[in-house]
């Protein structure tokens, strides 16, 4: 640690918004973090970074303002300081004017704000407060000087594995963060010493991933490597703890993170796993720092132990504390033992404990037995990784079981594989048989036939046994993942035919422990992702390595029974292989990159040469003898020496000087030259090169001619244009496009070496492509495939452009190993067939009620092409179904869906609304024309059963869009009115539905009223808000309250909320709306400060098309950064995501709005094929369950299965659950029965005034 960077003052926390101002007369936008009598800490966003930068480089003046407001929110403060450090995202500053009422308004806001989010110690008293604070004190400094240390060897581990690094890649990695680890340490320690002065307070949450990752999450395994650390730690150091323990309990202390021992291993552990976050470092660089901090840190707590234990036996804390009671039975803690006082028996049976530490490594089942029942644990911490470890394989079979509920409740199942009378096999059985099946594996044509299929049958050949519904199961999880192996986009057709050989192998694993999905050490796991880098699509597989392993595989065939122990042996040799192919890749590489390097210099050398001789010649007239020489070689030779010798060589400047003394004889013959010396200059240096140019011999010529003119012979001279202006693609551009463009270039300059990106411009073949190189200055990237050969080469602007149309897009997924990603896409596949369930028609396929309601309100919210919804009514059915039967009438029904799907256009809406009744939208201008063609469709089909030849016909109700039909409801009402007045015209008739005179006079008004909305704050606005309830105990929130927004009309009549956000979408007027609210909420918070006992939180919905204008954007990050109010207290929800056009710069937007402390959650879950995308793109920290699943609860098994597979799904991937529109205690309390963490609707509230919150 730098001792210049210490400071001499104690640091005092706060979180104050405040701005920067550099003097030029622009201010950005930033929060003290700590202030200490020297100066301050201020942090900044990443935007605010870069723009900082830029200011930076173009001012001289070493200070600047730091500007914030009082307590009261009026007064302003200005604090001139000088920069002493500066790192990503935040600088300290020192004072260098003294300022003591600002220094005096900090204090009082850091002492009085209630809203202070900084880690502080609570004690019972003031001498427990007093002791605590002496104690963390001595853990800080007795951890420094380790840690110190510690970082010295941290970079110099990565140093070495860096050495021993088996790709590039991994190379360059280990290598970029001993860097960082070097660079960084002090930004890491500050981290760590924040958390080891706040024991009593429980580790902030951070951001659970956002991608499914069903097995081995990287969140789990951290918490499964420091569990395992802590009790190692716990175990060498348990006599000093014990005491420690006891004489804590003795003064009433203990933390709320869920450990035993608040100032333990624990405490120390997470603090550098705290600070290590901070560098954002892969597995791998992990592992390596965790290693070396459990060597260098955590074997040297013995005298810190003593130490605290020394502090509190001087305050008179059991001095004379006797440990023989409870270190006299056994070395290790046991579960016969009585419990120590703080600690309670396990509520559960030991066999039950050990069924929940399934699938972790084996020091972890100790570690959770000293701790207690898992189960107690996860009380105090919301959905442990634990748990999530455990149910991965049982989260599958749940949504599996939802699947098939759902099914049965429309009455769709499926025949039973095996005779009812058929007896239970017993598992000694079944393996038997799979061993059977197994070795009949040698026949190819045997693994295109499913595993599920061939399994079924071989129990079946036996007649009298069938396999029970556990084993069902596990075998229909088993086909559908190896379904999804084979479906992956990166195997090979070899690779394909090698995993179904492992299908059967697999199953007998998983059918005694299924910790296979959960086991990221499994050997069979281990072969499967070592056979997926091997067999790559794309990639050329070497004849002896297909050999090789050709042979594994039938090795596992033949030899595996039960013991794995041929899997490890098979992971050992396809490393091996594995390395001779990174070997090979790493070559390829290297000579792309250096060819790359080379043309970059030769570039360089050209544009250098350009350079300085357009500075010398450009726009003179100077002597054609020159310009020969420059055009005969010297140019070349000037860029080849500079290449070899660089810029600031001799000869470097001695060939140009040539040339100047050329120029200088030309202007002035009296210039002294000596020429024998300069034409040998000239001489030696054209023949040291290979040139197409004219011979030297003529270049020689024509200079000794310009040399030895006569007077009255003046020189033949050229004019020199000169030099072009610096091409500005920028000019050419409009303003949008270029700021559209530069997003994307800043997104390309984003990347890194190593990166994976996929290139699509074959979507049905698409091909993954590795950026290894990138020009000084991001002006050219190189991408290679899989063996290392160059592919794509694209410059800047052009990457950029192809990045922007999708035709490239970065794959950060692509190296997730196979395993993982193929229980993701299975699980996805699962949760697609359950949505398609409960959106879908079952007998026709055609869209469900519901979701053309959907449908129809994303119409009403994109304010696309016009369209025209038809309302269809089959006429006659009846008479068909009565005589001919319901099997005529099922047939007769998918006929007439099938003929419809002809007729409307690819992409349009079509449901079956009722029995005999069909909706859709089709283009507005053809909308009667497309109306009476599908009536003599339907007239013109004919439906033969029986013998009986039967024609139908139809009516139909045509409604175009109106401003009045502000939602799908009204549209769909309007149709049955519509299609009302067609069934009296008679059959084959069209009706066209027309506004009222009274309604369509509303309409108008509010339409104009929302079209001329001007300033919000003069306009009158209501804001109402309902409240939101938790469920059960475990949730993150507390109470919470959504706001509701409406406004009155010019005549005072209420425009209710649905009315005025449809029409504001349709005018444009939402991101004002949103950029009102956010204010107006901001300032609320602030001036009332509710009781949090009564207003946890304030929900806001954010549209997603107003998602889509980066200024509302940057104004919410900036409003949320200058104003002293509880923003933590403030959360948003995203509408209508289908309206996103840019997912990912919404995903950063989410993510530095965490940053500053607000919550995000995504709404209408479950409306659309695409709700789950959104949930694994969008970094939010809950999903609202879409209401029209809620609505019917209680009386739909399709509702009630679809729910719990949402619940399912968002549960695994750490999101909450919220139901709105909850109208009936039933329902509410089926939703508990679900698992949902929140609920709102009429039935816990009905909406209220803001103010009534005060």
């Amino acid at each position: 640690m730098d001792p210049r960077e210490r400071r001499s003052s104690p640091r005092k926390p706060i979180k104050l918004a405040a701005q920067i101002d550099l003097g030029t007369g622009e201010t950005w936008p930033c929060q003290i973090a700590d202030f200490c009598a020297e100066g301050i800490f201020v942090r900044y966003s990443g935007e605010t970074s870069r723009k900082l930068d830029r200011a930076f480089a173009a001012v001289t003046s070493p200070d600047l303002i730091v500007r914030f407001r009082g307590s009261d929110g009026k007064r302003r403060h200005e604090l001139t300081v000088s920069i002493a450090r500066r790192i990503d995202g935040a600088m300290g500053v020192n004072f260098t004017r003294t300022n003591p009422d600002a220094f005096a308004a900090m204090l009082q806001q850091c002492g009085g704000s209630s809203g202070q989010d900084r880690a502080s110690l609570r004690a019972p008293s003031e001498r427990v407060q007093f002791v605590l604070h002496q104690s963390a004190r001595a853990v800080t400094q007795h951890i420094e000087p380790l840690m110190d240390a510690c970082f010295v060897q941290m970079a110099a581990a990565l140093k070495e594995a860096a050495q021993r690094a088996t790709s590039d890649q991994q190379a360059n990695e280990f290598m970029d963060f001993s860097g960082q680890v070097q660079a960084r340490q002090r930004v890491i320690w500050r981290q760590i010493a924040r958390s080891l002065e706040s024991p009593l307070k429980p580790a902030p949450k951070g951001f659970p991933g956002s991608e499914l990752s069903v097995v081995d999450k990287g969140e789990f395994e951290d918490w499964l490597t420091i569990r395992v650390m802590v009790t190692k730690a716990d175990t060498l150091y348990r006599k000093e703890l014990l005491q420690l323990k006891l004489r804590l309990d003795n003064l009433g202390i203990a933390n709320a993170t869920g450990h035993h021992n608040p100032l333990g291993p624990s405490l120390v552990c997470e603090s550098f796993h705290a600070g290590l976050n901070q560098l954002k470092a892969s597995r791998d660089v992990e592992k390596i720092c965790l290693k070396v901090f459990e060597q260098s840190v955590l074997h040297h707590l013995g005298p810190l132990y003593k130490e605290l234990n020394n502090i509190l036996i001087r305050h008179g804390v059991l001095p004379d504390l006797d440990l023989s009671k409870y270190l006299s039975e056994q070395p290790l803690a046991s579960s016969k033992k009585k419990p120590a006082p703080d600690q309670k028996p396990p509520t559960k049976p030991e066999p039950e404990l050990q069924q929940s530490d399934r699938g972790k490594s084996p020091e972890e089942p100790s570690e959770s037995r000293d701790k207690g029942a898992g189960k107690a644990r996860a009380g105090s911490e919301f959905r442990s990784y634990a748990q999530t470890a455990q149910t991965a394989f049982a989260t599958v079979r749940n949504l599996l079981g939802t699947l098939a509920v759902s099914r049965a409740a429309r009455g769709d199942t499926e025949p039973a594989p095996f005779p009812s009378s058929a007896q239970p096999m017993s598992s000694g059985d079944l393996q038997r048989e799979l061993q059977q099946l197994q070795a009949e594996l040698d026949d190819p044509a045997s693994n295109v036939i499913p595993l599920r299929e061939r399994v079924v049958g071989k129990v079946r050949e036996g007649g009298v046994k069938k396999l029970d519904e556990e084993q069902q199961d596990t075998l229909d999880v088993v086909d559908r993942f190896f379904h999804s192996v084979t479906e992956s986009p990166k195997l090979s057709e070899y690779a394909q035919e090698r995993m179904r050989q492992l299908e059967v192998p697999v199953l007998k694993v998983v059918m005694r422990d299924p910790a296979f999905f959960d086991d990221k050490n499994s050997p069979v796991r281990g072969v499967m992702n070592r056979l997926a880098q091997l067999g790559v699509k794309g990639g050329r597989l070497n004849p002896v390595v297909q050999r090789r392993i050709d042979e594994l595989i039938q090795r596992i065939v033949a030899e595996f029974e039960q013991d794995t122990g041929v899997f490890e042996q098979t992971v050992q040799e396809l490393d091996g292989l594995i390395d001779r192919q990174n070997l090979a890749y790493r070559r390829n590489v290297e000579r792309v990159t250096a060819a790359a390097e080379g043309a970059q210099k030769v570039a360089e050398s050209k544009t250098a040469v350009i350079d300085v001789l357009s500075t010398k010649l450009a726009g003179r007239n100077i002597p054609k003898a020159v310009l020969s020489l420059l055009d005969g070689g010297w140019r070349d030779l000037l860029s080849l020496t500079w290449i070899r010798q660089g810029a600031d060589s001799q000869i470097w400047q001695d060939y140009l000087a040539v040339v100047d003394s050329l120029l200088a004889f030309s202007a002035d013959r009296d210039n002294p030259v000596n020429l024998p010396e300069l034409l040998r200059v000239i001489q030696d240096g054209l023949a040291s090169i290979s040139s197409n140019h004219m011979p030297s011999s003529q270049i020689r010529d024509e200079l000794k001619q310009f040399l030895v003119r006569s007077p009255e012979n003046p020189p033949e001279m050229v004019e020199v244009p000169p030099a072009p202006p610096e091409k500005d693609f920028k000019q050419s551009l409009s303003e949008r496009e270029q700021r559209s463009l530069q997003r994307w270039m800043n997104r390309a300059q984003k990347l890194r070496t190593g990166d994976w990106l996929r290139d699509q411009e074959r979507p049905d073949q698409p091909q993954y492509i590795r950026l290894v190189w990138v020009a000084r200055g991001f002006s050219r990237f190189v991408f290679v495939n899989h063996q290392g050969m160059r592919v794509v080469e694209l410059e800047l602007e052009a990457l950029a452009r192809q990045m922007r149309k999708g035709i490239i897009v970065p794959d950060g997924q692509y190296e997730r190993p196979l395993v993982d990603e193929s229980i993701d896409r299975m699980v996805r596949k699962v949760y697609d067939q359950l949505s398609w369930a409960s959106t879908h028609d079952e007998l026709t396929g055609l869209l469900g009620r519901r979701e053309f309601e959907r449908m129809l309100d994303q119409q009403l919210a994109r304010r696309e092409d016009e369209r025209s919804l038809l309302r269809l009514d089959l006429r006659k059915f009846r008479l068909l179904n009565d005589t001919a039967g319901y099997q005529a009438g099922d047939d007769a029904l998918k006929r007439v869906a099938d003929l419809l799907r002809s007729h409307v256009g690819d992409g349009m809406p079509l449901a079956r609304l009722a029995g005999n009744e069909f909706g859709m939208l089709v283009p507005a201008e053809h909308a009667d024309d497309a109306a009476r063609n599908l009536i003599a469709a339907v007239e013109a089909a004919e439906f033969v059963y029986g013998e009986r030849d039967y024609r139908l016909s139809a009516s139909i109700g045509v409604v175009p869009e109106l401003p009045g039909l502000a939602s799908a409801e009204r549209w769909l009402r309007a149709s049955e009115e519509a299609l009302g007045d067609a069934r009296q015209k008679g059959h084959g008739n069209v009706a066209e539905y027309s506004l009222g005179a009274d309604d369509q006079a509303r309409q108008e008004q509010i339409a104009a009223k929302v079209a001329s909305l001007g300033d919000l704050d003069e306009e009158r606005m209501l804001l109402r808000c309902q409240k939101i309830i938790p469920l059960h105990s475990r949730t993150t929130m507390a109470p919470q309250y959504e706001v509701l927004i409406s406004m009155y009309d010019d005549a005072g009549v209420l425009i209710t909320g649905r009315d005025f956000v449809r029409m504001a979408e349709r005018y444009d007027r939402m991101q004002a709306v949103d950029r009102w609210v956010v204010g107006h909420m901001l300032d609320w918070l602030r001036v009332q400060a509710p009781d949090p006992r009564h207003l946890g939180g304030v929900c806001i919905n954010l549209s997603g098309y107003s998602l889509n204008d980066q200024s509302l954007l940057e104004y919410i990050y900036e409003k949320l950064s200058e104003k002293d109010a509880p923003i933590e207290r403030l959360w948003f929800e995203i509408t209508e995501a289908s309206a996103i056009n840019d997912v990912q710069a919404v995903a950063e937007f989410i993510i530095e709005m965490k940053e500053l402390g607000c919550k995000f959650c995504l709404g209408n879950f479950g409306s659309g094929p695409s709700s789950f995308e959104f949930m694994r793109s969008l970094p939010v920290d809950l999903i609202r369950i879409d209401s029209a699943f809620t609505s019917q609860l209680n009386t739909s098994e399709t509702d009630r299965a679809m729910v719990q597979s949402m619940v399912d799904m968002a549960h695994y991937m750490d999101r909450e659950v919220m139901a709105g529109q909850v109208e009936s205690r039933d329902v509410l309390d089926t939703l508990r029965q679900l698992g949902v963490d929140y609920a709102q609707g009429f039935v816990v509230e009905k909406p209220r005034s803001l103010d009534s919150l005060k």
